[in-house]
């Protein structure tokens, strides 16, 4: 995979995941946002895409029901898929999802707000191009 297809991928998913929860997530994500660099388990460097949103919460009904899509979306991408609730007075839950290549997704919601972010996948980029 090259740095285009882990983006497109990673914003692919966030995008999906986004749309489940509709309304004023403040920011859209620019389509040529740049890369960072990471390590490659060969210890060279890759390129990696990261991506952090915040928006106000839902109801705790439609945030339960957000994270059962979000766990079919991510259960759909064949990556480990993990989902955690604290079970305290603010309602944190969170549905976290694992794939190859340091590739990471989470939602998290609560009464104060909802949280979308991760890493796509770290991928050679050679020439550092795409950061």
């Amino acid at each position: 995979m090259d740095p285009e297809q882990a983006r497109k991928e990673y914003l692919d998913l966030f995008t999906r995941i986004q749309a489940l929860a509709p309304g004023d997530w403040g920011v859209v994500v620019p389509p040529d946002i740049k890369g960072d660099v990471c390590r490659l388990p060969d210890r060279s460097d890759g390129t990696q895409f990261s991506i952090d949103l915040h928006r106000d919460p839902l109801s705790r009904e439609e945030m339960d029901i957000l994270h059962d899509k979000a766990k079919a979306l991510f259960e759909a991408t064949g990556f480990t898929v993990k989902q955690e609730s604290d079970g305290g007075p603010n309602f944190v839950r969170h549905t976290d999802v694992f794939g190859p290549d340091k590739f990471v997704m989470g939602l998290t919601t609560g009464k104060y707000g909802i949280s979308l972010g991760g890493n796509a996948r770290c991928v050679p980029d050679p020439e550092g191009k795409f950061r």
